[in-house]
């Protein structure tokens, strides 16, 4: 897998990223395209949460990759998470020790029908994913939002996986419905999840979990009352794109970088956790 490039620390001085946070070229210019996209849509871009939170029983102190984060309706971020669970998983190439989620909250006045179309607009035209190569997993709560899916040239009859929903509600995962881990209080909210073809002769998927080969990118509240519009992980988006994607290694270093950078005497003890693992 080629090694992505970096930024040289001249050129990050002489053009402060918006995204404040990976170093990596292609993740970069990626967040960059999602921002200008978003906020040509009338989104606000605020900054992230900080990646050591202070709370040391969860997650190893570390902000999770589900773990809500203090945006408003209208607003975006680009978050750094990383998860101690991901440690024993590092043979995966798909998963990194750190990574960024792309948040966008629905404005009030948008239901989940027009966030799902601005998302999947955002995803095939701008990103240049091919329709035919997704799979999207919820329960029958989405069916409402089927024409959607078909106005942006997907098959919902061929595509769409559905799970039942007490097994969706209990593992509150994004595909089917989500649930914020860390917070007890959390209730699951319905969703749908999105999974792209990253893999070659791989079959169609006709239940969930999905076989190797495909890939989850991200996932969009089907709910009105619920806040979050959608969320996208953007190294995934990224390896959707081009079949590259950062190696362990290099986001290892950028993880410790930023720890390091804000808690330089007192680390969580998530970066034990990775430095050990």
């Amino acid at each position: 897998m080629a090694a992505v490039s970096l930024l040289p620390a001249s050129a990050l001085a002489q053009n402060p990223r918006r995204d404040g946070a990976s170093l990596d070229l292609p993740t970069h210019l990626l967040h960059e395209t999602m921002i200008d996209f978003f906020e040509g849509k009338g989104y606000t871009l605020v900054d992230h949460q900080p990646i050591v939170t202070g709370n040391e029983s969860f997650n190893g102190g570390l902000r999770y990759d589900d773990t809500e984060i203090d945006t408003q309706r209208g607003q975006m971020a680009v978050q750094p998470c990383a998860r101690i669970e991901d440690i024993d998983k590092k043979g995966d190439p798909e998963v990194l020790p750190l990574f960024h989620i792309f948040y966008v909250r629905s404005p009030k006045d948008m239901a989940p029908a027009g966030s799902l179309s601005m998302v999947l607009e955002f995803l095939v035209d701008v990103a240049g994913l091919e329709q035919d190569r997704f799979a999207f997993v919820t329960t029958t709560a989405f069916e409402s939002l089927l024409p959607v899916l078909e106005e942006h040239g997907f098959d919902p009859e061929g595509q769409v996986i559905y799970r039942q929903r007490d097994e969706a509600m209990a593992a509150g995962d994004g595909s089917g419905y989500f649930r914020y881990p860390g917070n007890p209080d959390a209730l699951p909210f319905p969703t749908v999840g999105f999974y792209y073809r990253t893999g070659s002769n791989v079959a169609a998927p006709t239940a969930y979990p999905l076989p190797a080969g495909w890939t989850e990118i991200g996932e969009a509240s089907t709910d009105d009352s619920v806040s979050l519009g959608f969320g996208l992980g953007t190294e995934r988006v990224g390896y959707a794109q081009s079949g590259e994607i950062p190696s362990w290694r290099e986001r290892l270093f950028l993880l410790y970088q930023q720890i390091d950078r804000r808690n330089p005497d007192n680390p969580p003890s998530g970066r034990e956790l990775f430095s050990r693992g």
